[in-house]
Parts: structure tokens; C-alpha cells; sequence
């Protein structure tokens, strides 16, 4: 049987899955840029502001990995979907 990739993705696990994956490794480039910033220390920084500040940045790479970076979290769930369950997205 074959089936779209919009299809399968709104109730399927294994997508959820790739979008996770995705949303992880793109987590870890932002959460490296904004390091990457200088920082002053007229303000000290507590715990909860960076905290704060990593939980956001997780947030933000979930959303893209889900709209903004969908294409790649397709690729992904097509080259595991061949494998797992034999669907493609043609």
C-alpha cells in the first residue's frame, strides 16, 4: 500500500520520532550560536535564566523541525519508512 508522507505523518509514531531527531540535532546548532555570542558580566546570569534560555531554544527547534525544517524531517522519515514499513511517499 502506498501512502503520502502527509498523510502518515499526522498520526504516526515513527515520524514524531524523526521530527524529534531532527529538532534535537538543530537544538544543538542553535544552542551552539548562542553561545557563541559575547557575554557581559555586568548582569550576572543565574541558573534559571539559562534554563530559561535552553528550554526556548528546545522549543524553537521543535517547532522548525515540525514547519520550517519539515523537508528534512521527511527525508528522514522516508529513508526509515522504507525500511521499517516498506511506504513510500510516491
Amino acid at each position: 500500500m502506498i501512502h503520502t508522507v502527509s498523510s502518515i505523518k499526522s498520526s504516526d509514531k515513527l515520524w514524531d520520532a524523526c521530527a524529534d531527531f531532527t529538532a534535537t540535532i538543530f537544538y544543538d546548532v542553535l544552542k551552539k550560536m548562542y553561545e557563541s555570542i559575547p557575554k557581559s558580566n555586568l548582569f550576572r546570569r543565574t541558573l534559571a535564566e539559562n534554563w530559561f534560555m535552553n528550554m526556548t531554544l528546545y522549543e524553537y527547534s521543535r517547532e522548525a523541525a515540525r514547519h520550517e525544517l519539515s523537508s528534512l524531517t521527511n527525508m528522514i522519515y522516508e529513508a526509515l519508512a522504507k525500511k521499517a514499513y516498506g511506504k513510500t511517499s510516491t
